[in-house]
């Protein structure tokens, strides 16, 4: 490190709320605004080191997976929203191969964070077409769900049991609502 900023290559810097020292390629250019809009695999660089996302974005991020059902906070398959340059929420989606549809098992806005859900409902219209769904549904679960489904014109879908579960989805009957 020390090699490259004699070289001139690597600036120091100081980050708004680090307390760790920072640095900046000199040729970098910071841009006046990121614009994105994204659903995050855990494989993204934003996210999978997860010190860095917890430092960089305040996001502690888990996938709950191996989390047995009961204990799982945000959802089975829980994926990041990124919107420009911040981490606005989180949202577990399923493709319903059988229906046709990409299924919103939950959406949440991050606490202290906007999401814009008319942006993320943009961006799940792509997500379906792109794996070749009709459409979108979304579960009434999380804080977000409802501005979700409103973005997307549809009315909330009742969460199931199945929605919990690790086993493919099922369709719900009396026993399981």
């Amino acid at each position: 490190m020390t090699e490259l900023v004699e070289r001139g290559e690597l600036v120091p810097v100081t980050v708004e709320g680090w307390k760790d020292r920072a640095w900046l390629h000199a040729d970098a250019r910071v841009p006046r605004r990121a614009a994105a809009d994204a659903v995050l695999s855990p494989f993204d660089p934003v996210v999978w080191f997860r010190r860095r996302a917890e430092r960089m974005y305040g996001f502690h991020y888990r996938i709950e997976i191996y989390t047995p059902a009961p204990k799982r906070v945000f959802g089975y398959y829980v994926l990041p929203v990124l919107q420009d340059d911040r981490l606005t929420g989180r949202i577990d989606l399923k493709s319903d191969r059988q229906r046709g549809v990409l299924r919103v098992r939950t959406a949440w806005q991050e606490p202290g964070e906007h999401l814009d859900a008319e942006r993320l409902a943009e961006t799940l219209r792509r997500t379906a077409a792109w794996q070749g769904l009709d459409g979108v549904e979304v579960t009434d679960r999380g804080t977000a769900a409802a501005a979700v489904a409103g973005a997307l014109g549809l009315p909330l879908v009742p969460h199931v049991a199945a929605d919990d579960a690790d086993a493919p989805e099922s369709t719900p009957t009396d026993d399981a609502a």
